[in-house]
């Protein structure tokens, strides 16, 4: 019992820590649209400029007291702070619990909290800062230089001592985090292009671009090509009900007839193949398989129809997505 006490206590202070650094975080979001210093002037309210009294302060808590409004003006204070807070707490919780205390803590927190930044000022206002995105490069590099610097070490300590194989040249991880920063770039250009076949314009921003390569630059070219893909599956999830919705506002029941259809016989198919051994035959297979092609094309060719329309088409953001695919991989310790 004694144990879990102790657990739960390191656990809550890493917590308490957390809310602190998203408080701070906070500020780099506001003040990145301000083009404040983060230093100077000290922490005020944004719509009455008083400045901030200590008490004020106080991640989460401070909201709760304040409920929710400035002690001066008494205008609201945007959820945003405490969910910064709170979702910031959480993170370095998981991230604690994952690595301990390491050096690999230190870059992880500062991966996450670029991230988070990210996140937030893409969801806002649509908005990626260089300085962030560049910021995620460099310690991505930086970290994998590290790395880099540490196998060495090693070897050289060792009776055989270093020696720069062919083999090691190409997968030591200063080398496997460029090639991840290009990769990186490359999808999200090549991705965002191709919306100009769809849509007569960009399918994602150039700032979705820099955030590809920062996490190839921290991830490796192997994980970016993962991260690609859940992000794609996570943007998915949250666009989806909403396409869907203007779709059906704009009475296209084709097109929703066509992804239902598509989804059902997916499902079908997986279960089949998991409960029964009816695909284990060659004809049975091919004719499920031709059945699935043709719906999936069906689908996509409406769906493509869609986006070509302006009145159902439905943008969301696409950072925020590469930074929770991101999030993930490096809570599952990457």
């Amino acid at each position: 019992m004694n144990m879990y006490l102790l657990l739960f206590g390191i656990l809550f202070f890493v917590f308490c820590i957390g809310t602190i650094f998203g408080s701070f975080l906070n500020v780099v979001i506001l003040r990145a649209f301000s083009g404040e210093s983060i230093v100077l002037p000290p922490s005020k309210c944004p719509k009455c400029s008083n400045r901030l009294k200590w008490w004020h302060n106080i991640p989460i808590i401070s909201y709760i007291l304040l409920r929710g409004k400035c002690y001066f003006c008494h205008e609201p204070i945007s959820i945003q702070y405490p969910i910064i807070e709170f979702i910031t707490g959480c993170l370095f919780v998981a991230v604690f619990m994952v690595y301990g205390l390491s050096i690999d803590t230190i870059f992880a927190l500062i991966i996450m909290c670029l991230l988070v930044v990210i996140s937030v000022t893409d969801i806002k206002e649509r908005v990626v800062f260089d300085a962030h995105t560049y910021s995620l490069i460099a310690i991505g590099l930086f970290y994998n230089f590290y790395l880099t610097i540490v196998q060495i070490l090693v070897k050289v300590n060792t009776i055989v001592g270093f020696v720069p194989t062919t083999e090691w040249c190409l997968t030591n991880p200063m080398t496997v985090s460029l090639l991840g920063l290009i990769l990186g770039a490359v999808i999200m250009e090549i991705a965002a292009r191709i919306g100009y076949l769809i849509a007569g314009e960009r399918a994602f921003g150039e700032g979705d671009t820099y955030i590809a390569a920062g996490l190839g630059a921290v991830f490796g070219w192997k994980n970016i090509i993962w991260i690609v893909i859940l992000s794609i599956a996570i943007q998915i999830i949250f666009t989806l009900p909403l396409f869907i919705k203007k779709l059906a506002a704009n009475k296209d029941w084709k097109t929703i007839i066509s992804l239902i259809l598509f989804f059902i016989y997916a499902a079908g198919m997986f279960v089949v193949q998991h409960k029964t051994t009816l695909l284990n035959n060659s004809l049975y297979l091919i004719l499920a398989t031709a059945g699935m092609v043709v719906l999936g094309i069906w689908a996509c060719l409406e769906v493509i129809k869609g986006l070509k329309n302006k009145n159902t088409l439905t943008y969301l953001p696409f950072g925020p997505a590469l930074a929770i695919a991101g999030l993930l991989l490096l809570i599952v310790n990457f």
